[in-house]
């Protein structure tokens, strides 16, 4: 299988930053550690600050701070976060699916891994029966303009909300 790269810049990406609601999960991941802030938006801040992908179960109050820091936007520095991982909320759930996206997701053939998945701003979402869905935000203005995605696999993926209206996922 194909493993997927877009950008020098994905090898910024440092890792999982864990909110405190998941915390439990924090074995589970490599490259990880739990977020220093109590505040969602503290988090979010956080993790783009330090190219971190956000493990939260909470998609809707972090999806919605995600298009919050991005309409920060001014063109002249990235504001994209760096995506986000959700989980389910029953323990033995997450206990049993987070294992087979340790090394990424696979799509339309691909290995896309976690530093081109948090690059691309992905929300990669577990589900209670095992699936897994993906969607991206959308690009900041400077990405948009610098750096845009065009591979199909990402084209494809529904998109979250815009910049200047925050829409539900």
């Amino acid at each position: 299988m194909k493993r997927y790269f877009l950008s020098q810049e994905e090898l910024y990406w440092s890792g999982f930053l864990i909110d405190l609601d998941v915390r439990d999960v924090l074995p589970l991941f490599k490259k990880a550690r739990i977020t220093r802030y109590l505040t969602d938006p503290e988090t979010v801040h956080e993790a783009w600050n330090e190219f971190r992908t956000i493990v939260t179960r909470n998609q809707t109050d972090f999806v919605r701070f995600m298009l919050e820091h991005s309409k920060r936007d001014s063109g002249k520095r990235c504001q994209d976060g760096w995506g986000l991982l959700i989980v389910p909320d029953d323990k033995l759930v997450r206990d049993r699916l987070i294992p087979k996206v340790k090394n990424g997701v696979t799509i339309k053939g691909s290995r896309i891994p976690w530093n081109v998945i948090g690059y691309a701003n992905l929300c990669v979402s577990l589900h209670d029966d095992g699936s897994i869905s993906l969607k991206r935000f959308r690009r900041c203005v400077h990405c948009g303009k610098y750096s845009p995605i065009a591979a199909e696999w990402y084209t494809s993926l529904p998109e979250i909300g815009t910049r200047h209206n925050v829409t539900a996922v």
